[in-house]
């Protein structure tokens, strides 16, 4: 892992700390340390997505974060610019490593302990952390971003 790599999982790991949910901390990090445009309207969209969709346990948050991140640099504006055939493929490669990496896509399975305790906060920021590594690696390996 690269200097640049552990220095966003950090950074992804402070944002939690400092009152971001899984899915915003994600967002707010790589808007805030990385030339990746996102705007406030885009962090704001990500606000439910934290605890598996509002604490339901489904999709991991920071899963769904890191796909609106890599579509701020892969996706579209409209369907003229760029084709699905383009786009699909790059997340369900970041998504298929993730469940090959952390074992599930399922925040219920990745986050076992019960919310707003002192297990749930350490195993989080423990994970968002790691998330925010494996996600900054991708984006440098996919020439999205580059090291800085």
């Amino acid at each position: 892992m690269s200097e640049f790599t552990e220095r966003m999982g950090a950074e992804v790991g402070n944002c939690f700390k400092a009152g971001n949910n899984c899915a915003e901390a994600i967002v707010q990090a790589f808007r805030t340390n990385t030339e990746i445009k996102i705007d406030d309207n885009a962090y704001r969209l990500c606000s439910g997505f934290g605890g598996g969709m509002g604490h339901a346990r489904d999709l991991c948050g920071a899963l769904a974060a890191c796909i609106m991140v890599i579509s701020a640099v892969n996706g579209r504006n409209n369907p003229e610019e760029k084709s699905l055939k383009e786009i699909y493929p790059v997340s369900k490669e970041f998504h298929d490593r993730f469940v090959a990496e952390f074992g599930s896509s399922s925040c219920g399975d990745l986050m076992p302990y019960e919310f707003n305790t002192r297990e749930h906060m350490i195993n989080c920021i423990k994970l968002v952390n790691k998330i925010g590594a494996f996600l900054a690696a991708f984006l440098v390996e996919k020439n999205f971003i580059k090291e800085q």
